[in-house]
């Protein structure tokens, strides 16, 4: 899991994860149900959120 005080390469493997996530649903739509692609695309904005709350916290860090 992605945190405020993770490291660059945390965050690296987290932005790779959701790539990935969103390639697999991406080449799979059509034979998904959606009961299949609700909770991944759950799991692609918890993500997101994880990367941009990290992205954030770093633009302080190098802000001071």
């Amino acid at each position: 899991m992605l945190s405020r005080d993770s490291s660059l390469k945390t965050a690296m493997n987290a932005a790779e994860s959701l790539y990935q996530l969103i390639e697999l649903i991406n080449a799979n739509i059509k034979d998904m149900s959606t009961e299949q692609i609700t909770p991944l695309t759950a799991l692609c904005l918890s993500l997101s959120v994880e990367i941009s709350i990290w992205m954030d916290a770093e633009f302080e860090r190098r802000e001071e």
